[in-house]
C-alpha cells in the first residue's frame, strides 16, 4: 500500500510540471501523463528504497583569450629625408670659421645655393661644403641665408681654432673718374673710384665720404661707384680701408670739387 502510495505521488508531481509547460487556454492533452519508460524508472528506484532526483548539468563557456603573433609583420614609418640645402640672401663672407674671427674664404652672391654639412648654433653658422674653399668648406652665417631640406639632422661642428694674422695691406687708388650735372638747384655728383687689391687676407673693405662710412664691401672688392649732390666749387673727400680682426689699412683722401 506504501508503495503504490509513492509512485501516485511522484506520478501527480510529474504531470504538475508537464501542465506547467502546456498553454492555459487548451485543455490537458494525453501528452500530459507520464510516459511509460519513466514510470518504470521511477518505480525501480521506489522499489530500491532511493528517491530518483531530477538534475540538470551545465557546461562550463569556453572564455575568449586573445593572443598575438610574434611573427605578425608590423609597419614600420620612416621619415622623408631630403638634403639640407642653403640659400644666400644678401651678399655674404664665407669664412674658415663660425665668427669675425676667421678669415674670409670666399664671398658667395644671393641666390648661390650650397648643401649644409654641419652647424654652430651658439653663433648662428652653417658649414657647407664649398668648391671655391680650398678645404672644400666654409662657413656662412644664418643672417642672410635661408635653410631647407632636413637642416635639422645635420650635426653639430665644434669650432676650428682660430688662427693669428697680420692687418690688410692698404689699398691704393688707381683712378677717380666723376662727372658734375647741374640739376637745377646745384650738382649732381657722379664717381667712381678704382683701387688696387693689395692684400689677400683682408674681411672687407669700407668707403669713407667726408670721414663718413658710406658702403662695406667684401673682400676683393676694388671699385665703387657713388652719387651725391653738391654745390659748385664744394670739395668732397673720399677714401677706402681694408680690414680684419686684426686691424684696417687705408689709403690716402681723395678730394673732387665740382666747378
Amino acid at each position: 500500500m506504501k508503495f503504490k502510495t509513492k509512485i501516485a505521488i511522484a506520478s501527480a508531481a510529474l504531470i504538475a510540471i508537464f501542465a506547467c509547460n502546456l498553454p492555459s487556454a487548451q485543455p490537458p492533452s494525453d501528452e500530459s501523463q507520464v510516459p511509460p519508460e519513466i514510470e518504470t524508472q521511477l518505480m525501480e528506484g521506489l522499489q530500491n528504497g532511493a528517491d530518483v532526483p531530477i538534475t540538470a548539468t551545465f557546461s562550463p563557456i569556453p572564455s575568449l583569450t586573445s593572443t598575438t603573433n610574434p611573427n605578425a609583420a608590423t609597419a614600420t614609418i620612416t621619415p622623408t629625408y631630403s638634403v639640407p640645402m642653403l640659400t644666400v640672401r644678401e651678399q655674404t663672407n664665407c669664412r674658415a670659421g663660425p665668427g669675425q674671427d676667421y678669415e674670409v674664404v670666399f664671398t658667395y652672391l644671393p641666390n648661390a645655393k650650397l648643401e649644409i654639412v654641419g652647424n654652430y648654433g651658439i653663433e648662428n653658422y652653417w658649414l657647407v661644403k664649398s668648391n671655391e674653399s680650398p678645404t672644400g668648406q666654409c662657413w656662412l652665417w644664418g643672417e642672410y641665408v635661408e635653410v631647407s631640406g632636413s637642416y635639422w639632422a645635420v650635426s653639430s661642428v665644434t669650432p676650428p681654432p682660430t688662427s693669428t694674422q697680420p692687418p690688410p695691406n692698404a689699398p691704393t687708388f688707381q683712378s677717380w673718374d666723376y662727372t658734375c650735372t647741374f640739376n637745377g638747384i646745384n650738382n649732381d655728383l657722379n664717381v667712381i673710384l678704382t683701387w688696387s687689391d693689395k692684400s689677400s687676407n683682408e674681411t672687407g673693405y669700407r668707403v669713407f665720404r667726408d670721414g663718413g662710412l658710406v658702403a662695406e664691401l667684401p673682400a676683393g672688392s676694388a671699385t665703387y661707384a657713388d652719387k651725391i649732390a653738391v654745390n659748385s666749387g664744394q670739395g668732397v673727400g673720399y677714401r677706402v680701408e681694408a680690414y680684419n680682426v686684426t686691424g684696417t689699412a687705408s689709403t690716402s683722401t681723395i678730394s673732387i670739387t665740382c666747378p
